[in-house]
């Protein structure tokens, strides 16, 4: 799957904390999983935004093994646990696409109470993603990491 951008996320994402595409994109590693990866989401508008990529190339969750389908949810409810308990969010949205990049991922959007349009699905808030320094990012995963199981 040379082609998929996950698959090559996660090949430079092996042994590595960070990976650059190609374009120069970076993603930042939170924690390698049983059954995943999870990164840190480049629109840390909503912080602690994480992304959980199925170690698998598989479109569709009935795609994977099932217990590899079992360890995979639980890494992703895993990763959605310590994103509440680092963060404190009113609620956890997740979402599972997967129509621009067909490699099995979650994304976790921690919610809060202040966000602009708080009932309203993430992409429904017209927003510049902001820049996120490394040292922000740093602080963001070490976050996350310390109610990681």
């Amino acid at each position: 799957m040379s082609e998929c951008v996950f698959c090559a996320v996660l090949q430079g994402l092996k042994g590595a904390e960070v990976y650059r595409s190609p374009s120069g994109r970076a993603y930042r590693k939170v924690r390698d999983l049983p059954a995943s990866v999870a990164i840190l989401g480049h629109d840390q508008f909503y912080r602690g935004y994480t992304v959980v990529i199925a170690r698998t190339h598989a479109t569709e969750l009935y795609d994977l093994a099932d217990g590899e389908l079992a360890q995979y949810l639980a890494d992703m409810v895993g990763v959605a646990r310590a994103l509440d308990r680092a963060f404190r969010p009113r609620k956890m949205n997740y979402e599972c696409l997967g129509n621009t990049v067909a490699h099995l991922h979650w994304h976790l959007f921690p919610r809060h109470t202040d966000d602009p349009n708080p009932k309203r699905p993430t992409w429904q808030h017209a927003h510049e993603p902001p820049a996120v320094s490394d040292a922000e990012a740093a602080a963001t995963i070490a976050a996350i990491c310390r109610h990681l199981a």
